[in-house]
């Protein structure tokens, strides 16, 4: 699956304004990011790629950790005004003119995460990109707060004249410095030299030597566009409130990129070979096993018509083995002039033997066919039960009809009485 990250500009949205952005292969072991720059109404659209992903500069975000009133979780109409309420003596600004995101799975947190920006000035480079045919499905931060259990990261992201060192904290949130003021120095980033030390440190090409030299650490050298891909990696989103996106087509996207991992990642390459081996071996074994059953059961259609031709030599052509020998057993029995089950003579004596003794035989009946009809019978549901019981043992049949009860032979394997 292709993506495209789009960041927004610190300034206000203006007419003919170019947004940085890059199309990546979110599938892919290390995705490549080539920046690039172009005006709304250039902006690379569907098909191509297939999840358009907005990147909120640092710079424009303020993050506060909140506790929150407990059963909050289970009213979500008083979301938006609770944090506003709690948040209203830190801001600057209004909090209605401000927008708010929680950090995500925040009803199991004490105390989450809540980035905050300019509504208005957000609102309006989403409607920009609407207005050039661009559907946005998901709004992340450019950096966030690691999670409680990470040390501190510092970021050096731009070039040595305009660039900027981006510090990201577990209790403090995410703050950052030019990198061109003079006053850049370790003590001036907020961290103990304890934190300092234990802090990551990665730097863009064009400052990661002026950061390893102000730090006096070694700053890992990170690909230009690399922290858009961490962000794009985050469980953020600040599309919530009214800047939520359509809740179907996000679930709908959320989907395809769990697909899309499953089906791209290396993580999961291990687990897409058991998966074919699987499918494979399953499918050699059901191969396997309708080839012995059809080979069972063509032994058993010769066999039969082995037994047919040896019984009766005359039969030439076998179709049915099963129901050609029966038709001869009944042509040799109307022959002898025996009775056969289906005779009313053989249904009356094994209904005598089938019924109870306080059972009285039924005074009306009828019969056509092989079949006996009882009319008036009624017997209790024990003694329906222990007349059918007794049915079953002699191959007869015993069924409710309306009203009446009506007695037949059992189908032989060949369909027929």
């Amino acid at each position: 699956m292709r993506t495209l990250i789009i960041q927004l500009p610190t300034g206000s949205a203006q007419p003919g304004q170019a947004y940085a952005h890059a199309v990546v292969a979110s599938g892919s072991a290390s995705p490549a990011v080539a920046l690039q720059w172009a005006v709304s109404t250039l902006l690379p659209t569907a098909p191509a790629p297939t999840e358009t992903v907005v990147l909120v500069p640092a710079l424009a975000l303020s993050w506060h950790r909140v506790t929150l009133p407990e059963g909050l979780a289970k009213q979500p109409a008083r979301w938006l005004p609770a944090l506003q309420g709690v948040l209203e003596d830190r801001l600057l600004d209004d909090p209605a003119q401000l927008h708010m995101a929680l950090q995500a799975g925040w009803a199991k947190l004490p105390q989450p995460w809540v980035a905050v920006c300019d509504r208005a000035w957000l609102s309006a480079h989403l409607q920009a990109l609407e207005q050039a045919g661009v559907q946005v499905h998901r709004i992340v931060p450019e950096l966030s707060p690691p999670s409680d259990a990470q040390p501190p990261a510092i970021t050096g992201l731009g070039d040595a004249d305009s660039g900027w060192l981006w510090v990201s904290h577990t209790q403090k949130g995410v703050w950052g410095q030019p990198l061109g003021t003079s006053s850049t120095q370790p003590l001036a980033l907020g961290l103990s030299s304890e934190e300092l030390q234990a802090a990551t440190v990665r730097a863009e090409p064009g400052v990661v030597e002026k950061v390893s030299r102000w730090l006096d650490t070694p700053a890992r050298l990170m690909p230009p566009g690399q922290h858009w891909l961490d962000a794009m990696a985050s469980e953020w989103d600040l599309a919530q409130f009214e800047m939520r996106a359509n809740a179907q087509t996000r679930r709908l996207k959320q989907l395809h990129r769990l697909l899309d991992t499953l089906q791209h990642s290396p993580a999961w390459r291990p687990a897409r070979w058991g998966l074919l081996v699987l499918l494979a071996t399953q499918l050699i074994g059901l191969n396997a096993w309708a080839w012995k059953t059809r080979a069972d059961w063509q032994a058993q259609q010769n066999n039969w018509a082995h037994i047919l031709r040896d019984t009766f030599p005359q039969t030439q052509v076998v179709v049915d083995a099963p129901l050609q020998m029966a038709q001869q057993v009944e042509r040799l029995r109307q022959g002898s002039g025996q009775l056969g089950a289906g005779d009313l003579e053989s249904m009356l004596a094994a209904l005598g033997q089938a019924l109870p003794p306080d059972l009285a035989a039924p005074r009306q009946w009828a019969y056509q066919n092989g079949q006996l009809r009882l009319q008036g019978f009624k017997p209790s549901a024990m003694q329906q039960q222990a007349v059918q019981q007794n049915l079953n043992k002699q191959a007869y049949q015993w069924r409710a009809d309306g009203d009446d009860w009506i007695m037949s032979v059992q189908p032989t394997p060949g369909g027929r009485p």
